[in-house]
Order: structure tokens, then C-alpha cells, then sequence
């Protein structure tokens, strides 16, 4: 199912923009603690580790777990479950921290601009926030997770563009080559059975873990 309406895309372009004020751009998700370990230092290396976020931590994850939240926004022992099980995925202070922010700024978000009433705690973390509102919203949950693939891939980018530093046109080709494979991840997202899923990523867990003591640092993950 796709986007039918021009209601639809706005709300998703405003969920999606950086004007969105939730704070997202002061994390890095992991990206400065891997430019400091070396693992992102030009734009071949910073194309291979965002392809790896995408099918690591996106497809195995973060999007079959923002469906299935999605699926059940009104049912609350099945959102309870999935939301509980994304809370326990933040396997980093930083992480878990990171994620109840930007969760308590999307409830100021929601109960502010669009004078709603909060449906979900910021202790389940964003995730669940973010899907219990594009639910309520009757969005379509193949263009929700193809709008927040879009989203944390623009800020990890956006992250190395600042910290390495790489160019903007430099950035730019790293978001275009991201973009053609999003929609492929989204698909295998979708398809993904429950016993498929996995946040199991140590390295990326260390990362964080080691950011929460990096000696120089811009962002706060």
C-alpha cells in the first residue's frame, strides 16, 4: 500500500522533517563513537556502515517491531508486548536514554501542536510513540517505515557529515545510494516473522557504551 493522498504525505513529511522538534539531531546514534574507532573515516567506508545500519539494525529490527506496533496501536496487551520488547532492544544507557528524549519531546509534540492526548509513556521509548501516532493518524505502515528508514538514515548521515567532516555533495551521494535501497529493506522488513527478528548487535552496543566516555564529542549518542 502506498501513499493515495496529498494529507497523508504531508503528515509524513512533517514526521519525517528535521524541523520536527524533538531533538533528534543531537544524536549520532553510534556514528561518532565509529568515526572515533575508525570504522567511518571517508565515504566508501561511511556507504558500507550505513548500508549495515540499514539491513543490521533497521530491517532485522527497528521497522518489523514499528509494523507490528503499528498493527496493534488499539489493542493494548499486544502494543504493550511490542513496546515493551523495543524498550528492552536499548541495550546502552545512552541508547535508552536517547530514546525516552525523543519520546517525551514527540508527547510535547503531539499534545501541543496537534491537541492530542498521549497515548503512550516516554519510558517505552520513541518507537512506540511514533507508532502508536502514525497509527491513530491512519497512516499506511509501508510508507511509515519507508519515511522513518528515510529519517535515522538522513541523521546518521548527516552526523558524518559534521564529524569526519565529509562534504555536503559527499553526504548527498551517500543519501542517494541509501535511498535505492530502502524500498527493498522496507519489503523484507514486512515480511519478517516474529521469529526472524533481532537486536542482538554487540559491536554496536559497545559503541554507544564507549561513546558515554569519548574524551571529544558533539553530539549526546
Amino acid at each position: 500500500m502506498t501513499i493515495t493522498n496529498a494529507v497523508d504525505l504531508l503528515k509524513l513529511l512533517t514526521l519525517s522533517s528535521t524541523a520536527l522538534p524533538i531533538g533528534a539531531y543531537c544524536y549520532s546514534q553510534g556514528v561518532e563513537s565509529a568515526i572515533e574507532k575508525g570504522l567511518i573515516y571517508d565515504e566508501s567506508s561511511s556507504k558500507a556502515y550505513f548500508e549495515e545500519v540499514l539491513e543490521m539494525v533497521l530491517v532485522r529490527f527497528e521497522l518489523p517491531i514499528l509494523k507490528r506496533l503499528m498493527q496493534n496501536f488499539t489493542l493494548e496487551n499486544e502494543f504493550l508486548y511490542w513496546a515493551n520488547l523495543y524498550r528492552a532492544s536499548r541495550e546502552s544507557k545512552e541508547l535508552l536514554t536517547e530514546s525516552q528524549q525523543l519520546a517525551f519531546s514527540l508527547n510535547a509534540w503531539i499534545k501541543d501542536v496537534l491537541m492530542l492526548d498521549v497515548k503512550v509513556k516516554k519510558q517505552f521509548g520513541f518507537v512506540p510513540v511514533y507508532a502508536q501516532l502514525c497509527g491513530r493518524l491512519g497512516l499506511s505502515p509501508t510508507d511509515v517505515l519507508t519515511a522513518y528508514s528515510f529519517s535515522v538514515l538522513e541523521n546518521q548521515v548527516l552526523a558524518a557529515v559534521k564529524t569526519i567532516p565529509l562534504g555536503q555533495m559527499s553526504g548527498q551521494r551517500i543519501l542517494w545510494y541509501l535511498h535505492g535501497l530502502v524500498p527493498d529493506a522496507v519489503h523484507s522488513a514486512m515480511a519478517l516473522s516474529d521469529d526472524e527478528m533481532s537486536s542482538s548487535l554487540p559491536q554496536y552496543a559497545m559503541l554507544s557504551m564507549q561513546h558515554e566516555t569519548q574524551y571529544s564529542r558533539l553530539f549526546r549518542s
